[in-house]
C-alpha cells in the first residue's frame, strides 16, 4: 500500500493553476498604452510646430515631463529624468526663485501665470525665455499638477534686431542722398559766415596796423567774427547730427525748436527756388518725447518734396505752409506741410508711402517710407491728403502723452 503524501506545509494557492487576464483586459491595457503614446507623440508635434516646448510638474512625485522642444529651450538632456530641481537648475540663479514659487505648494494670488526668464545652457549662454503655468488642483484645493509652455525669444529678437539695424541703414542713406540734394544750398548757407568772418578779421587787421585806433570799433568787428562763427558752428553741427546713424534716443522736444532747426537747413534752398515759407504755431502746443534727428529728417524731407512739386508753378505762387496745432480730443499734436503744387494723383494717394515708389526721375523711393516708419515708430501717423484749393498736404501727429514718460 502506497504512503499517501501529505500537503499541508505547501501553499494551496500556489498549487491552483494561475488564473489567465481575460482577453478585454489585455485589449484595454493595449488600447492605453497606445494612447499615450499617441498622446505623446500628439504633444510632440504640437510642440514642433509652434515655438513652444510644453512641459508637467507632478506635485506627488516631483517628476517633470517636457517635451523635446522644452528641453531644447531649457538647455536639458533629451532622455534624462527630470525632477524640480533639475529644471530650477537650467534657471539664472537672479530668476529661480519666480520659478521656485511656481512649482510649489505655497497659496499664489493667481493659478495662471506668465512670466520672463533667463535660461542659462550648458555653453554659458544666456537667453530670455517666457514661460506661462496653469495650476490643477485636487477636490481639496490642494495643489496636485503645475503645467505650462515655455517659448524661446532668441530667433525673434534676434530677427527683430535685425530688422532695426536694417532700417536704421535705410534711414541714413535716405539722410546722405537728401543732404546730397542741399549741398550746393548748404555750402552757400556756410559761405555766408565764413565770409563774414574773413572780412571783418582783415577789417581788424588794418584797424590795429594804425597808430590811434578805435578800441570800441575793434570790439564791435570782434563780436560780429563770434557771432558768425556760432552761426557757421551750428549749421555743421546740424549736418553733422543728420549724418551720423545711431540709434532712436527720445527726449522732449519743443516742437518750434523742430520748425526752426529745419528752416535754418533749408533756408538757402527755399531762396534758390523762389519758395515763400509760412508758419502757424499755435500757442500752447505741449512738448513731445521724440527723437530730435529723426524728426528732423522727417519735416526735411515733406519741405523738400513741397519744394520740387512746385517746379514748375509760377515763382509768385511758390508757397509752403507750415502748421502745427493741438488736437485735444485725439490728444495728439498734428503737424502739417501744405504746398501749392499740382497735387497727387489719386491712384497714388495710397501708395506714396510704399517702400521704392517714387514719381521723382532718378528718386529712391525711400525717403516717405522711411519718413512713415520713424513717425509709426513715435506712436503716430503720417498721411497724405489732396488740399481742396491745390496741391497737397502731409500731415502727421505725434501722442501729447508720450511726454509724461520723462523731462
Amino acid at each position: 500500500m502506497s504512503e499517501r503524501v501529505g500537503t499541508s506545509g505547501l501553499d494551496e494557492a500556489a498549487l491552483k493553476p494561475t488564473r489567465p487576464v481575460p482577453h478585454s483586459q489585455l485589449s484595454r491595457q493595449r488600447n492605453l498604452e497606445h494612447l499615450l503614446a499617441e498622446g505623446d507623440e500628439i504633444l510632440a508635434l504640437i510642440s514642433s510646430l509652434s515655438c513652444a516646448g510644453l512641459w508637467s510638474w507632478d506635485a506627488a512625485t516631483n517628476l517633470v515631463w517636457a517635451s523635446k522642444r522644452a528641453r531644447s529651450i531649457l538647455g536639458l538632456d533629451d532622455d534624462a529624468p527630470l525632477t524640480r530641481e533639475a529644471v530650477l537648475g537650467a534657471i539664472h540663479p537672479a530668476d529661480r526663485a519666480l520659478l521656485s514659487q511656481t512649482l510649489s505648494l505655497n497659496p499664489r494670488p493667481s493659478d495662471a501665470v506668465e512670466q520672463e526668464l533667463r535660461v542659462v545652457r550648458l555653453s554659458s549662454e544666456v537667453r530670455w525665455v517666457t514661460t506661462k503655468t496653469y495650476v490643477y488642483r485636487g477636490a481639496d484645493g490642494v495643489v496636485t499638477r503645475v503645467a505650462g509652455y515655455v517659448v524661446d525669444h532668441y530667433e525673434r529678437k534676434r530677427a527683430e534686431a535685425e530688422s532695426i539695424k536694417q532700417q536704421q541703414q535705410i534711414t541714413h542713406l535716405t539722410r546722405v542722398a537728401m543732404l546730397g540734394e542741399l549741398s550746393g544750398a548748404l555750402a552757400h548757407e556756410l559761405q555766408q559766415p565764413l565770409t563774414a568772418i574773413l572780412c571783418n578779421a582783415q577789417a581788424a587787421q588794418l584797424l590795429t596796423a594804425k597808430a590811434q585806433f578805435n578800441a570800441e570799433e575793434l570790439r564791435d568787428i570782434l563780436g560780429d567774427i563770434v557771432s558768425d562763427d556760432k552761426h557757421a558752428g551750428q549749421i555743421i553741427q546740424h549736418l553733422r547730427s543728420l549724418l551720423i546713424r545711431g540709434e532712436t534716443q527720445l527726449h522732449r522736444l519743443e516742437i518750434g525748436d523742430l520748425v526752426r532747426d529745419v528752416l535754418m537747413l533749408v533756408r538757402s534752398t527755399l531762396s534758390e527756388r523762389k519758395v515763400r515759407i509760412e508758419t502757424r504755431i499755435a500757442a500752447g502746443i505741449p512738448a513731445v518725447r521724440a527723437d530730435r534727428v529723426e524728426l528732423q529728417q522727417v519735416l526735411l524731407n515733406l519741405i523738400l518734396n513741397a519744394c520740387e512739386s512746385m517746379s514748375d508753378v509760377s515763382p509768385a505762387d511758390r508757397r509752403v505752409e507750415i502748421v502745427a496745432a493741438l488736437d485735444p480730443d485725439q490728444g495728439v499734436v498734428r503737424i502739417s506741410v501744405l504746398d501749392w503744387g499740382k497735387g497727387i494723383a489719386g491712384d497714388q494717394l495710397d501708395r506714396v508711402f510704399d517702400a521704392f515708389f517714387t514719381t521723382k526721375e532718378g528718386g529712391l523711393g525711400l525717403g516717405l517710407a522711411v519718413c512713415h516708419s520713424i513717425i509709426a515708430a513715435h506712436k503716430g501717423r503720417l498721411w497724405a491728403t489732396n488740399r481742396a484749393e491745390r496741391g497737397a498736404a502731409f500731415h502727421f501727429t505725434l501722442p501729447v502723452k508720450a511726454r509724461e514718460a520723462g523731462p
